[in-house]
């Protein structure tokens, strides 16, 4: 459980960061969770496992979906409904 819940509050920021940084407010909410940036301002190495199953966890409850743009090597992901409400919502707490 406190691996999940580790994962879950790591996303969590990761989320918040990307969308601070990388959205900044606009419709589409664009963001690429991987970025060094993110890395950077979440403090955790951008290649850790942590960091990468951050990002799935927010692939796999939906926070994010796969944007259909395909103009550098990044993949860019845009924040759903059900993300934007997760973070107004924050992670779940024991």
């Amino acid at each position: 459980m406190t691996e999940t819940l580790e994962a879950e509050e790591l996303a969590w920021v990761v989320l918040r960061v990307a969308n601070r940084m990388q959205a900044r407010g606009s419709t589409a909410r664009l963001v690429v969770p991987r970025a060094p940036e993110v890395a950077y301002e979440v403090g955790v190495d951008l290649e850790e496992d942590r960091f990468l199953a951050a990002e799935e966890h927010l692939l796999q409850r939906g926070y994010v979906a796969p944007a259909d743009i395909s103009l550098t090597r990044a993949t860019y992901y845009t924040i759903t409904p059900a993300g934007l409400r997760w973070l107004k919502r924050g992670p779940v707490t024991p």
